[in-house]
């Protein structure tokens, strides 16, 4: 039995009632399957969003990828988005999108701020002056389209500076595509370590977010879009994570244990 349909009216009334105004510069996080089936194929949820925000807003989408730390090549023209959902390549596929230049952490972004954004070629994605830190000061929200917190990888600027105990500074290189050749270009990543294998749960920051009231969300046929600002999110993140660097890991003992079994082995 096929899934009801979602149509461009409902998109249109859920983006209006979940704040959604001309000019705004969204990261779009996406899960269309929990939505429905869009009822004129992906490319409504494009065409609605790019006419909510206008001429003057900007689109941003995940396009990580990471080939490059396992030694494959990247071409950020061609290297797809991996695990990111249909939304996401949908855009990076776009004539007008701009790349940012990370091969781990990548954006496609369309819109006012594309170029100024895809042309900060920083270490790392989250460090002071790049993408993430730029978009935070233009005052970009976080929508989720069907997806839920646990997608939001605006974490990742919060536990960076909080030197969260279960992720550690790792280099990476590897041969980047430039024009018409390639090179060896090295990148850096705060990574999660995988020997303490920490599950991350991003539900203590919605929570208080919502306890702010910063927390918008409208129904949108089966699921949901919800938005908060880039600066509301890591205000509330750096809150908890100030308090405790292990509140945003569900299997904390489990980590924790491993992270002292390793310091004693040292």
């Amino acid at each position: 039995m096929p899934l009801p349909e979602v149509t461009r009216r409902q998109l249109e009334e859920a983006l209006q009632q979940a704040g959604i105004r001309e000019g705004d510069g969204l990261l779009v996080h996406s899960a269309l399957h929990v939505l429905g089936r869009p009822a004129d194929g992906p490319g409504m949820y494009w065409e609605a969003l790019q006419h909510a925000v206008g001429p003057q807003g900007t689109v941003a989408v995940p396009t990580f990828n990471f080939g490059f730390a396992r030694g494959e090549a990247y071409d950020p023209a061609e290297t797809p988005a991996k695990d990111m959902g249909v939304f996401s390549e949908l855009v990076r596929q776009l004539p007008q999108a701009r790349r940012t230049t990370h091969p781990l952490q990548s954006l496609a972004l369309v819109g006012r701020h594309a170029a100024d954004l895809a042309g900060l070629d920083t270490p790392d994605a989250f460090q002071d002056g790049a993408v993430f830190d730029r978009m935070l000061a233009l005052g970009f929200k976080v929508f989720l389209l069907g997806a839920d917190v646990q997608a939001v990888s605006l974490v990742h600027y919060s536990e960076q500076r909080a030197k969260v105990p279960y992720r550690y500074w790792k280099d990476f290189s590897g041969q980047y595509k430039v024009g018409n050749a390639w090179e060896t270009r090295t990148y850096k990543m705060f990574a999660r370590d995988l020997e303490l294998d920490p599950q991350l749960r991003l539900k203590p920051i919605q929570d208080e977010l919502q306890a702010q009231g910063q927390w918008r969300a409208a129904k949108l046929n089966y699921g949901y879009i919800s938005v908060c600002t880039f600066s509301e999110f890591t205000t509330a993140a750096d809150k908890l994570l100030a308090a405790d660097p292990w509140v945003l890991v569900a299997n904390r003992e489990e980590a924790q244990a491993r992270a002292n079994t390793k310091t004693m082995e040292r």
